[in-house]
């Protein structure tokens, strides 16, 4: 009699590929989970850098840079800037800085290159974007520039706040006017290095226009801080300028319009569950989107003698 060998059954087949799928469903979210810890790690890694960075130029200036700065009726030389450009000599970006020229505005030759990336506020720099972000720079129109998620503690106040609150943040400015950029040593730190902010995540625009202030960190308009009015990834809106936001509908960039008087912004990343943020002493931590709000903002400021503990 002839030898028949016997194959799968369709029931069989059925089964293999049940299994199959089940698998797969439960090994993605491990993979994915795995995936955003290493990203998590590095965006960790890429603070810390500029947490190094912070201190050495402390070291040299005896004070921390300036948050950002521009002309006003009181101080009408001021130039208008941000706290990026004054660390490139401490992350190693030393060609951007033998081009660049601290006397000009950010949007002027050598900042920006009118149509084209190719000044220094458009040049490529790694540790500007967190990789878990989906932004994207701003590479349309006129004034083309890089945008990041790393952005300085602005602390409890709004952007432009006139009567300041009692308890300073690193960066500010004094009387809320940006011709007068606030000059903080660590000396003035009273609360501690340690509970204090110096710098945390922001989430980049969708819109490669000049129209979406959010991870404009070289536009002393834009959005190059964060402030601790707001829990890290809160439901409540950051408050923009009108005409400075384009909405995009997602939960984790809700934004509004405001006066200029009440811009806000909050620390957000797309780290589940919270933002990685560095304190003024350089330790770098991820901080959970749950923290209490009292607690958050005794972080945001240096001199409040407030009495929280990180959670």
């Amino acid at each position: 009699m002839a030898n028949h060998r016997r194959g799968f059954t369709l029931v069989e087949l059925l089964v293999v590929i049940a299994i199959i799928g089940i698998l797969v469903a439960l090994l993605l979210p491990a993979i994915q989970a795995a995936r955003e810890a290493a990203r998590r790690s590095q965006c960790l890694n890429e603070l810390k850098q500029w947490g190094t960075a912070m201190h050495l130029y402390h070291d040299s200036k005896k004070r921390l840079p300036s948050g950002s700065s521009g002309p006003t009726t009181a101080y009408p030389s001021a130039r208008r800037q941000t706290w990026v450009m004054y660390l490139w000599p401490y992350v190693e970006e030393t060609n951007l800085v033998a081009a660049n020229l601290t006397a000009n505005h950010f949007y002027d030759p050598p900042g920006t290159i009118v149509n084209t990336m190719d000044g220094v506020c458009g040049k490529f720099v790694a540790i500007y974007s967190c990789p878990s972000d989906i932004g994207v720079d701003q590479t349309n129109g006129t004034y083309q520039r890089r945008r990041g998620n790393y952005v300085v503690n602005w602390g409890n106040s709004f952007y432009g706040q006139v009567v300041e609150p009692q308890g300073k943040a690193p960066f500010s400015h004094v009387k809320g006017d940006r011709g007068q950029p606030r000059k903080t040593d660590f000396g003035d730190i009273t609360d501690g290095t340690s509970n204090t902010l110096m710098m945390s995540e922001i989430l980049k625009a969708w819109s490669a226009d000049d129209n979406d202030w959010r991870g404009d960190i070289h536009n002393d308009d834009g959005e190059f801080r964060f402030h601790t009015r707001l829990t890290p990834n809160t439901s409540a809106p950051d408050v923009f300028e009108s005409g400075w936001y384009q909405p995009t509908g997602d939960p984790k960039m809700p934004a509004a319009a405001g006066a200029a008087s009440v811009q806000v912004t909050a620390a957000r990343s797309r780290h589940p569950g919270g933002v990685n943020a560095m304190l003024c002493d350089a330790s770098v931590r991820f901080v959970s989107e749950t923290i209490a709000l009292d607690v958050w903002q005794s972080l945001g400021s240096m001199n409040g003698g407030e009495v929280g503990d990180e959670e």
